[in-house]
């Protein structure tokens, strides 16, 4: 390959001006031969300088050419901005494209709607007009909502939607469906197959309705063993849809088997169509202690486009980082919140960051 690409990494809560967790995770992708990855922000429910993080690692690190998406406020006191005025900003700041957590389930019912919301009309049609890409989490795999099928772990994250009035799947299905007959010319990917593994035609369906629309693989393991059981049939689908799927991990500074996540997936698109070890991190949420998937077995052009072209075609050549607005926009947030206890760990940080910018 010319280029190895990650569409989906992820920044953690900042660690009291604690830079040591994503230099040691961007180094590892670049040991690992990672020459491009997408840092997403992780707003509107992590801290609040999140955006600021993603952007400066964009800035500072030299190894790995990163694309950086931002995400708008939601929850802080930048909630009230419009949207569309949250836009410019992060698209003068140097962002590449947006990340839209909002239509998680749990988001969905704090915000108390959808990106379907004409609250959000004006900033999607901004970007479609630029051509600005998306990536959105939308849903959470279909075990979710079963309570005898979720491991206790993720009860315990608070991942079953079962019952306290959060949205079905179907119904969160639709509101994305409303938003893209909307806003049609959207660059849209759809992080982690769009949790539509258990439906293969579904999944088809989409792409074929919706010709903006792409997914990428950042797993969940649940999605790699539901390619398992119909293989043939799901690598026919990767090879017809070679030009709409990205790789991607779902890593972060926060977790410890980021090079494992990479091997992984990249395993589960060259092995052959038998049974093999993969994801043994997640062993503990299967009854046999280990989980064996399937390789899809494709060829190397469409592992090529999965795991470079399709990127580049997506998110473009990176933006060059407004460098003295970003310093602005740090002295800004710092007295904004300089004597809120809650944020005494983003305080910090921001202090740390105006020494290094």
């Amino acid at each position: 390959m010319i280029g190895f690409a990650d569409n989906h990494v992820h920044l953690g809560d900042v660690r009291q001006g604690d830079f040591d967790f994503p230099e040691k995770m961007l180094n590892l992708f670049a040991d690992m031969g990672v020459t491009d990855l997408n840092l997403l922000a992780y707003m509107p429910f992590s801290n609040i300088v999140q955006n600021l993080d993603v952007l400066y690692w964009k800035s500072a690190f030299k190894r790995s050419k990163i694309r950086a998406f931002g995400s708008f406020h939601e929850a802080d006191i930048y909630k009230d901005i419009p949207y569309e005025e949250q836009l410019e900003k992060l698209l003068s700041l140097g962002f590449d494209g947006i990340k839209f957590i909002q239509m998680k389930p749990d988001r969905i019912k704090f915000l108390g709607r959808t990106l379907a919301d004409e609250s959000y009309d004006a900033a999607l049609s901004r970007m479609e007009e630029l051509g600005t890409p998306a990536i959105i989490h939308s849903g959470d795999p279909s075990y979710f909502w079963d309570y005898e099928r979720m491991p206790k772990s993720f009860i315990d994250r608070g991942w079953y939607y079962g019952d306290r009035g959060y949205m079905s799947p179907s119904e969160i299905y639709g509101e994305n469906f409303k938003m893209l007959k909307k806003h049609p010319k959207l660059n849209v990917v759809f992080a982690h197959l769009f949790f539509l593994s258990e439906d293969i035609d579904e999944a088809r369906r989409v792409l074929l309705e919706y010709p903006n629309v792409k997914y990428d693989l950042a797993p969940g393991w649940q999605m790699f063993l539901d390619f398992t059981t119909d293989i043939d049939r799901w690598r026919d689908f990767f090879i017809e849809f070679s030009d709409r799927i990205l790789f991607g991990t779902d890593a972060s500074d926060g977790k410890s088997v980021n090079r494992e996540l990479n091997e992984d997936v990249m395993s589960a698109l060259t092995h052959d169509r038998t049974d093999f070890v993969s994801f043994k991190y997640y062993g503990h949420l299967a009854d046999e202690g280990e989980i064996r998937i399937k390789g899809l077995e494709l060829p190397s052009e469409v592992v090529d486009k999965i795991c470079y072209k399709n990127y580049v075609d997506f998110v473009g050549e990176p933006k060059d980082v407004n460098m003295s607005l970003l310093r602005f926009e740090a002295e800004k947030m710092l007295e904004d919140i300089k004597d809120d206890e809650k944020n005494k760990n983003s305080v910090e940080w921001l202090s740390e960051l105006l020494k290094r910018i």
